[in-house]
């Protein structure tokens, strides 16, 4: 199959596991013996490409006629984003970008993961041409125009007026299509959704994301304390703040570390608010690999997230390595963790929670060696072959094909 797989940001302009998933497959697919294009966007015209191949992809990757590029939007001035999710929803040019890509290509199905960047209105000019399509549902977007449901520090209980509008006409795109389907890799995720956004008249599936991560590049050490671990954007919907708090607490009778891998919109504050700090550790950004290495010598990975998560990759990166996991008892976070055997879960956004776990496994850290081996021995679960067959399949059943 010719395949055409849509994402607005993709390595190496990526900032989450959104654009990462999107990279696996598409790598996964070429591997398969299927032709795969990527059509992503350029923060610059010298960053642009037409059609080369990279590796065993063919690249379009085009600047977009939006006020700033999709990777650029947290450093964006507040005044410019309703000009940007206009441009988005409307602007005519999206949909000429696209068309010149479905034109050169010619794929006989449609792989979307992040189409808001691109051009909402972009989906018109597949739905015009009757090509089969697989929508993937990273997150919220088709019924948040933030993607996530979260403003001001907590989760929006209902569509604001902006969200109800932007969802109908999303909407109106998607009921364009003559075969289209959606998967999201959590049935949380999937249930929030299908209550803003009529999911449950197309087909739809909750597959977990086909990733492949590479090994960690160091060996393993012993050490005489407990070494905890954040990986991930700083971020206030993230909860960095209520780990950071309760370990703060936390070391005035424990010997620890906390090793913060990330960056974002709080980093700065949270460097301030916990300046001296010596059980603790902020490292910024780093590379793919070097996550894996963080982990490699961690006793206990922390996703204190606030918001509806839906399927953490770092989560899945860490137990596929053996690491247990700590995380926010929200989203899809619970499907991924199974309390007391590979880990546990605390009240999102509740200090005292989070304090109570992290108490009982520094008081008891031979709790953590367990749930180490359960660990290991559920590795398979996340297995690239056999996740991306069933997508795979999910997208022939799309298509009308066995």
């Amino acid at each position: 199959m010719r395949i055409l797989v849509i994402a607005a940001l993709y390595p190496p302009n990526a900032l989450g596991g959104a654009e990462n998933s999107a990279a696996n497959l598409a790598q996964w697919l070429a591997g398969q013996g299927h032709e795969v294009a990527v059509l992503t966007s350029a923060r610059r015209e010298d960053e642009e490409l037409h059609g080369i191949r990279v590796g065993a992809v063919r690249i379009w990757r085009l600047r977009t006629p939006h006020l700033y590029p999709a990777n650029e939007a947290s450093r964006a001035p507040l005044w410019q984003k309703p000009i940007w999710h206009l441009q988005d929803h409307l602007d005519p040019r999206n949909r000429r970008l696209i068309a010149g890509v479905l034109d050169a290509f010619q794929p006989d199905f449609v792989n979307v993961h992040i189409v808001q960047g691109l051009g909402y209105n972009a989906l018109d000019e597949i739905a015009r041409r009757g090509v089969p399509t697989l929508f993937m549902l990273h997150d919220l977007g088709l019924a948040c125009i933030r993607m996530s449901m979260y403003r001001r520090g907590e989760t929006c209980p209902r569509h604001c007026a902006g969200c109800r509008i932007s969802s109908r006409y999303k909407l109106a795109r998607i009921r364009q299509f003559q075969r289209i389907g959606f998967s999201s890799p959590s049935r949380a995720n999937l249930a929030t959704l299908s209550a803003l956004f009529p999911i449950a008249g197309y087909p739809h599936v909750s597959i977990p994301n086909p990733n492949r991560y590479d090994p960690p590049r160091v060996a393993r050490t012993a050490s005489q304390t407990v070494r905890l671990l954040y990986v991930g954007r700083l971020h206030a919907s993230k909860g960095v703040d209520i780990l950071l708090d309760a370990a703060a607490a936390l070391a005035r009778r424990h010997r620890f570390s906390l090793a913060v891998v990330g960056g974002g919109p709080e980093e700065v504050r949270l460097r301030a608010r916990h300046a001296g700090a010596d059980w603790l550790r902020f490292h910024g950004r780093v590379s793919e690999a070097e996550v894996g290495d963080h982990m490699q010598n961690a006793d206990l990975l922390c996703i204190p997230s606030v918001w509806q998560e839906n399927w953490p990759g770092v989560a899945v990166r860490a137990l596929s390595l053996g690491l247990p996991v700590l995380g926010s008892r929200i989203g899809g976070i619970p499907e991924l963790v199974e309390p007391g055997r590979t880990g546990d879960l605390a009240a999102p956004g509740d200090r005292d929670s989070w304090m109570a776990v992290l108490d009982r496994v520094l008081t008891e850290p031979a709790i953590l060696a367990d749930w180490r081996r359960n660990a290991e021995t559920a590795q398979g679960r996340f297995d690239q072959d056999r996740l991306g067959r069933q997508m795979f399949n999910f997208m022939l059943s799309i298509a009308g094909k066995r």
